[in-house]
């Protein structure tokens, strides 16, 4: 009967999943493949030559799960509404994202999904507020934004994604290829209302600056990205990929690398750790279905710290990212493209 039970939830997980696509897709496309942060952020509708500057999002989310020691059960339904302006000239232009998550079902007794607010609470949010400048090959940020930095990204496995707050500048020496720098003091969380300092968010009675640096270089057939995160006295972190395509026999194959590190630095206000871990993934197609098969291996006997974002392990899925001590994870799936509409991806 067991064995059954677990059939059954990995099919319910795969049909839920199709809206959260970065659980399943998690992998050399998470940040090689992306759009171009030179990209105009600004993707509003145009109706007979007419410019509306907003855009809206609608997601739905059930969960539930089944621990030992406790249920944890809640249904929302929520979305986002952006307003995407252009100020001054077409070289300069905001982002201003309200966003909510309500309460459709979620017993009190039943906590933890992070679906809503602790106490099974809907909430409403500023999610976003910035400004861009965008001028030939340079492009700065300033505000609370959603960020698709390996270490500080959106974590966006909830109703609501994270953002973060700070600038960055970018120079883009070719196209998809850039080199950033920038520093960040606050976040909000995926299920929660406000804005905190970034040391605030992981239990530190303290305000400081957290700077990184972002680089990528990518050609047609080959990508590879170096970022880096620095937190005074605490926190030091790395992630590197590297991912080629190729073509063996007409079939047309994805291959890719990565490596992750955090160790902490200065006063080591937060204790000793020192984590690594490696990992590799192959796309390709069986009979025109989309399939793939990854590998994680962690290095160290130290668990990841995850400061101020949910890490892109190959191997991660909705409930385990496989980033314990000594862990080993290999998974397999595909990916079943019902419609435009709907991607089922069943795993084990």
């Amino acid at each position: 009967m067991l064995i059954y039970k677990k059939i059954i939830l990995l099919f319910a997980i795969a049909f839920i999943s199709f809206q959260v696509k970065v659980i399943a897709q998690s992998g050399p496309d998470y940040f090689i493949f992306k759009d171009s942060i030179y990209d105009n952020p600004i993707d509003a509708a145009n109706v007979k030559g007419i410019r509306i500057p907003f855009k809206a999002k609608v997601r739905s989310y059930y969960l539930f799960q089944d621990l030992k020691t406790n249920m944890k059960e809640a249904w929302a339904l929520g979305g986002s509404l952006s307003w995407n302006p252009s100020l001054v000239s077409e070289h300069i232009s905001g982002r201003v994202t309200l966003a909510t998550s309500q309460k459709i079902y979620g017993p009190s007794d039943r906590d933890g999904t992070m679906l809503l607010k602790p106490g099974q609470e809907g909430f409403t949010v500023l999610q976003e507020y910035a400004l861009q400048f965008k001028k030939d090959k340079f492009l700065l940020n300033a505000g609370a934004r959603e960020m698709n930095n390996p270490l500080l990204n959106t974590s966006d496995v909830r109703m609501l994604p994270a953002t973060h707050r700070g600038m960055d500048i970018n120079y883009l020496f070719k196209e998809d290829s850039y080199v950033s720098f920038g520093v960040f003091d606050q976040i909000k969380w995926i299920n929660s209302d406000r804005f905190v300092d970034l040391f605030e968010f992981v239990g530190f009675d303290k305000k400081e600056l957290v700077w990184g640096s972002a680089n990528r270089y990518k050609t047609e057939n080959m990508a590879f990205g170096f970022y880096y995160l620095n937190a005074k006295d605490y926190y030091h972190g790395l992630y590197t990929e590297y991912y080629r395509e190729f073509t063996l026999n007409n079939q047309t194959f994805k291959l890719g690398f990565q490596y992750m590190h955090e160790n902490d630095i200065g006063d080591g206000i937060g204790g000793d750790f020192n984590f690594n871990m490696i990992g590799t993934k192959l796309d390709f197609s069986i009979y025109g279905i989309k399939s793939f098969i990854g590998y994680t291996n962690v290095l160290s006997e130290d668990k990841a710290q995850e400061v101020w974002s949910i890490m892109p392990y190959y191997n991660m899925m909705i409930f385990n990212f496989f980033n314990r001590p000594k862990e080993q994870s290999v998974k397999m799936g595909v990916i079943l493209e019902l419609c435009e509409a709907l991607n089922l991806y069943p795993n084990i």
